[in-house]
């Protein structure tokens, strides 16, 4: 074969399959590159997706009920749309154009399909990886763990430092302590997962040294643990600055040394911080109001008195969000907010502002940094929100991949714009919504529109029913998107927010060393019993969305999941035969050589202990439904 041109190779090995092609590989340096060939993954992506595996499952049925054929055909509807008949079934032409154009429909099928957008390079054999192999998880060291003097040890959030690329370099977290640990969570670092660096305790809760070690830690834990926000921690990758909120108060922190630079106390406490930049205000949320954060603006010094609200505001509506402003800042009407995304400032006019607030109140309220504190408009969700993040491309809806040519697809994809994704519950139930924010008026919303969701030419996807409990993360990853819920199932869906792509639970992953080799063919996992186990409360992608790296021909493994769970765990999920790092390997040779594999003993009594009582609880519940 080393005689063959490649384009005669890669049409041959282009009816392997991905465990085939993985073997080949190995065989010699052009059988890579082939293997390797990026359009051939793209093909296997789409013939091993769900939405296709379902179409040739329907195609294949030959005696379809009557009484489904309405249904399965407004499920199908995409192959109405492309007519393979030719004018003249008896020309003798007529066979070879048959088979033209059922090439141009399949080839118009996987065109709607596709993920990606114009100029988007997108690494399809990693792709294919993590939306069919076998998912891995691996926790940081120390975090969430038991500590020598027998006290379990709980982060209380997470930030990523990036490095020039756009690629994570350092995992940061405040603890429970009122500490602040740094690990190495650089894909070639050698001490990956391992602990590099911790702070006194006490730091950022304020007990100085001048306590006693019980009184500072004891006291640190009650102020770390009190308001329990997800969003608090926000990490300039620029200047190499963390922000921590701890109840009332904003801590800036110098990364380098470790040590408080500012604290900034609020009215209320702290609920949210957004996306530190180093050009761009930081915008804080409390219970009752909004701020912009200047780190060049040295803090006011605090008053004598403090405002109280007594008795707040009991109307739903939204006219009334914003009173007014007192002293730079927003004050709402209803409180509650728990996401503050920033928009790139340089993107092309939407209409929208750069600001986008989520919470407990039904609407994302949006604002202008340039005329803040004055409310630009809102969004009617109807839904709690709990984050909110954004794609730097445009929303495509089903509707426009179903209902319309390819040609008319190209154009929207190629229309500048980013798409607002927002996670929350609607009634009980995981809410995943979607809003085009684009310069063409027909495919975007309008926050300063009142009747935005009753525009029927919008982009948008609102209230779509993502789990049985609340969604609590959302982040893109690669060409998909990834939440999780309130039961500890991690989900991804395709950029429409809805076909499912691959689930798991990380309970099932903690309990179990390995994934078996059928979640190739089946990535839909199942779950266990709901309200038991570990919840992931962040989620954040080890590659920036908006870096400037290649993610083409970045290694595998630089688009990892950095996850924080409500034990106050912090972890990695990754895909493939190889766990994202090994601290336990580490951990366990050191105890063993120490201490003579003491702690090794005691982890696993604790895990089996956590397994009796979950088993015990599981029996309790069961009993109960009985009347006992």
């Amino acid at each position: 074969m080393k005689h063959l041109p490649d384009e005669i190779i890669l049409q041959i090995i282009s009816y392997l399959e991905p465990p085939e092609l993985v073997l080949l590989s190995h065989v010699s340096r052009q059988l890579l590159s082939l293997s390797r060939d990026n359009n051939l993954w793209k093909t296997l992506c789409f013939a091993h997706s769900v939405a296709e595996r379902r179409r040739r499952r329907v195609e294949a049925v030959s005696d379809i009920d009557p009484r489904l054929a309405e249904l399965i055909s407004a499920a199908n509807n995409i192959s109405n749309v492309f007519d393979t008949s030719v004018h003249d079934p008896h020309a003798p032409s007529a066979e070879a154009q048959l088979e033209r154009n059922k090439e141009k429909r399949w080839e118009a099928i996987r065109t709607n399909w596709d993920p990606s957008y114009p100029g988007e390079k997108v690494n399809w054999y990693q792709d294919f990886i993590q939306r069919h192999a076998p998912q891995q998880l691996s926790f940081f060291q120390d975090a969430g763990s038991v500590e020598d003097e027998g006290v379990r040890r709980e982060a209380t959030g997470a930030g990523i430092l990036f490095d020039d690329e756009g690629l994570s370099d350092k995992l940061i977290a405040p603890m429970d302590d009122g500490s602040i640990a740094i690990w190495s969570a650089g894909y070639a670092s050698e001490r990956k997962g391992k602990m590099v660096a911790r702070s006194q305790i006490g730091m950022l809760s304020n007990r100085n040294s001048d306590l006693d070690y019980d009184t500072r830690l004891s006291q640190s834990q009650a102020i770390m643990t009190e308001t329990g926000a997800v969003e608090c921690v926000s990490i300039d990758s620029t200047l190499k600055k963390g922000f921590f909120a701890v109840q009332n108060v904003l801590n800036e922190v110098d990364l380098n040394t470790l040590q408080v630079t500012a604290r900034t106390p609020y009215p209320f406490s702290i609920t949210a911080l957004s996306e530190a930049h180093h050009r761009t205000p930081l915008t804080v949320g409390t219970n009752w109001t909004l701020h912009l954060h200047d780190s060049r603006k040295k803090p006011k010094a605090p008053d004598a008195t403090r405002c109280e609200l007594i008795g707040g505001s009991m109307d739903t509506s939204f006219s009334r969000l914003e009173t007014g402003d007192f002293g730079g800042h927003v004050s709402l009407s209803q409180p509650g907010a728990l996401s503050i995304m920033h928009l790139p400032s340089d993107r092309e006019w939407d209409g929208n502002g750069d600001i986008w607030v989520g919470g407990r109140f039904t609407s994302m309220l949006n604002f202008d940094r340039r005329f803040f504190p004055r409310l630009r408009g809102t969004v009617h969700s109807g839904a709690r929100l709990s984050c909110l993040t954004s794609l730097p491309h445009p929303f495509i809806p089903n509707s426009l991949r179903t209902n319309y040519p390819p040609s008319y697809l190209h154009t929207a994809r190629s229309t500048p714009g980013h798409t607002l994704i927002v996670a929350g519950e609607y009634k009980g139930k995981g809410s995943l919504e979607l809003y085009g924010l684009s310069s063409e008026p027909t495919r975007s919303i309008n926050s300063s529109d009142s009747r935005t969701t009753r525009n029927p030419q919008a982009c948008y996807q609102n209230r779509q029913t993502a789990s049985s409990s609340k969604l609590l993360a959302v982040a893109p990853q690669g060409t998909r998107i990834v939440f999780s819920d309130g039961d500890g199932n991690m989900k991804w869906v395709e950029r429409d927010g809805s076909t499912p792509v691959r689930q798991f639970n990380i309970n099932d992953l903690q309990r179990r060393p390995a994934i078996p080799a059928q979640t190739m063919s089946n990535p839909l996992q199942p779950n266990i019993e709901p309200g038991w186990g570990d919840i992931v409360q962040k989620i954040i992608p080890t590659s920036h969305p908006l870096s400037s790296h290649d993610a083409s021909i970045s290694p595998f493994g630089q688009s990892n999941l950095t996850i924080w769970t409500g034990d106050g765990k912090l972890g990695m999920v990754g895909f493939g035969g190889e766990t994202p790092f090994d601290v336990d390997a580490f951990e366990d040779a050191l105890e063993q050589q120490v201490h003579g594999g003491e702690k090794v003993r005691e982890r696993e009594y604790g895990s089996e202990m956590r397994r009796a009582l979950e088993m015990q609880a599981r029996e309790l519940r069961w009993l109960r439904g009985y009347g006992l």
